[in-house]
């Protein structure tokens, strides 16, 4: 196997929850044959953000740089610029998606129970805006409670036989989360049903708590993840020579990752066993 010479590649992840600041985490990759201590977030780095054409400095403040006082707005284009090792400049872009609102997640527990696997059914509606192609994630996060002070995830395998999600073609790869675009509905009311295996913690369980989000995603995020899921599910096959390497597709330039803002729905349904 051929070991390329070493060549240091910025790398950003940015991150932003609704009302919070922009936070950008900036580091560089290192040869696989490096074993000096890792550092921690480049402090030396100048990052900016450009929302709507101003462009703003990224202020470092120990741990990370952010961007206090950023208000965006679904349609807004947002671009980070870096400067990281060597004067290099990475850069990315990306438009906030416009929101899309579920009105059905509707989620029906244990509706199969095999060795103690407890099979549950998900069902997703939405209205899909027609302009302009959409993309889609949809996620679930499973928390058991099995007392009143400890708390544990349990962990749940997505499925589908829908033929929305059969044409993505990442079944096979195990998703964390659903990925899936408007091509086969778009304009439309869409109804998408889903499972996930779940395996309880059946000793002293309260409470499980789902939380179910849908995401309206760009499409350079849902390219990215697409990508990923089949990277992570393959590389145990490169190793042994089974596989292929896969490409993980970004949209950062002169550097590596994803920069990219969604707009979500959220709801949580509680189960309380006491």
């Amino acid at each position: 196997m051929d070991i390329p010479q070493s060549e240091i590649t910025t790398v950003a992840y940015a991150s932003q929850s609704y009302n919070d600041s922009l936070q950008v985490y900036i580091a560089c990759t290192r040869h696989i044959y490096d074993t000096s201590r890792y550092t921690g977030c480049d402090s030396t780095a100048e990052a900016f953000v450009i929302h709507n054409g101003n462009q703003t400095p990224l202020r470092y403040n120990g741990k990370r740089f952010i961007a206090e006082g950023l208000s965006a707005q679904p349609g807004d284009t947002i671009s980070l610029r870096i400067t990281g090792t060597d004067n290099k400049h990475t850069f990315a872009q990306t438009v906030i998606p416009h929101s899309t609102i579920a009105h059905i997640i509707e989620i029906t527990p244990s509706a199969l129970l095999i060795d103690d696997v407890y099979f549950s059914r998900v069902q997703l509606s939405f209205d899909d805006p027609a302009e302009e192609t959409n993309y889609y994630e949809f996620s679930l996060n499973v928390t058991q409670i099995k007392d009143d002070s400890s708390s544990s995830f349990g962990y749940h395998d997505f499925r589908s036989f829908d033929p929305i999600m059969v044409n993505e073609d990442i079944m096979q790869y195990e998703p964390i989360t659903m990925l899936f675009s408007d091509a086969m509905f778009n304009g439309s009311q869409v109804s998408i049903p889903m499972y996930y295996f779940l395996y309880f913690f059946t000793e002293s369980l309260q409470k499980v708590i789902v939380v179910s989000e849908l995401r309206n995603v760009t499409r350079e995020h849902y390219h990215y993840y697409k990508t990923l899921y089949k990277f992570i599910y393959n590389q145990s096959g490169i190793w042994s020579g089974m596989t292929l390497p896969v490409s993980i597709n970004g949209n950062v330039k002169n550097g590596a990752g994803l920069f990219s803002l969604f707009t979500s729905t959220r709801d949580t349904v509680v189960y309380d066993f006491r």
